[in-house]
């Protein structure tokens, strides 16, 4: 349990708490039984719950690993006084933590981001990670450009890859934050309601940020969609001319083929078999049929 306050506020911070450390901060703060309950497991849902004495809110943020390289949705639980906040995650968020040692860390700064009451420091803490998320995206856009460029250098195998990767992130973040629209929306309900209508701007702004990284994420799965279009044309536009060249290159010795099956056979009254230079005359009979058909597809244009 990570503690850092201010002079009017306080933040506490956990990791996976027991039951046992739940009922250890119940006894410090007079939390609802029915929070207390959904304390113990992760809740995969956001959600936002008004009591006689705190506000208790659920979110998820895509949150990027630096050991497995992939973004991943992370639950954090807000239980919010007027001037304590307790945050619960189930999952480490560097991110946070570190967010929480720079406020212990810097005076001014921490009374800056704490305020008058909880409710800024949630603001602080929600439009924070949300800059995080700004930054993890302009890292996919990277990931993509990088992309556009493969695909028109042909390697085929690292481009589908890449966009497997950036799908499987863009995936993480639309599940964690396409929920959370309609929870914002009463946020700023519950907190006016809260901490009076003063607050109402801040949770508003939240919002707004929240539909920045919503329609930045739209804008980068639709440019992705079309880079695989495009990289799926590529690859089919090579293939049928791979496919176009044997055809033809079987096409012109097809009857070369069939003329040495012909001669292969075991008759004796076969043309030109017993002639002095019939090995030449078949020879160049070969080459006539391939160069007769070499001519017909150039003047058809398919060559």
């Amino acid at each position: 349990m990570d503690k850092v306050s201010s002079r009017h506020v306080s933040w506490v911070d956990l990791e996976d708490p027991t039951e046992d450390e739940v009922k250890e901060l119940a006894r410090k703060q007079p939390i609802h039984p029915l929070v207390q309950k959904e304390l113990v497991t992760p809740t995969y849902r956001p959600k936002i719950e008004e009591y006689e004495d705190h506000l208790y809110l659920v979110l998820h943020f895509p949150v990027f690993d630096k050991k497995t390289n992939a973004t991943f949705s992370r639950e954090i639980d807000f239980i919010i006084f007027p001037y304590n906040l307790v945050t619960i995650h189930y999952d480490p968020i560097p991110q946070l933590d570190d967010f929480q040692q720079f406020l212990a860390g810097h005076e001014a700064v921490r009374e800056r981001s704490f305020g008058g009451n909880s409710g800024h420091l949630l603001y602080t803490i929600v439009s924070r990670l949300f800059l995080l998320s700004l930054k993890e995206l302009e890292a996919i856009e990277g990931r993509i450009k990088n992309l556009e460029e493969d695909i028109f250098d042909k390697k085929v195998h690292k481009v589908l890859t890449g966009i497997a990767d950036v799908r499987r992130d863009l995936l993480n973040f639309r599940r964690a934050l396409k929920p959370q629209r309609a929870v914002l929306d009463s946020l700023v309900e519950h907190g006016g309601r809260f901490f009076g209508k003063d607050a109402v701007p801040y949770f508003n702004d939240i919002k707004g940020e929240y539909t920045q990284i919503w329609n930045e994420v739209e804008d980068l799965q639709e440019t992705l969609d079309i880079l695989y279009e495009t990289h799926v044309s590529l690859v089919s536009a090579n293939t049928n001319d791979v496919t176009k060249i044997l055809t033809i290159m079987a096409s012109l010795f097809l009857p070369a083929t069939l003329i040495a099956t012909v001669y292969g056979m075991n008759f004796t009254n076969i043309p030109f078999m017993n002639e002095e230079n019939g090995f030449w005359i078949i020879v160049g009979f070969m080459l006539v049929v391939v160069c007769g058909i070499y001519r017909y597809f150039k003047y058809r244009r398919w060559l």
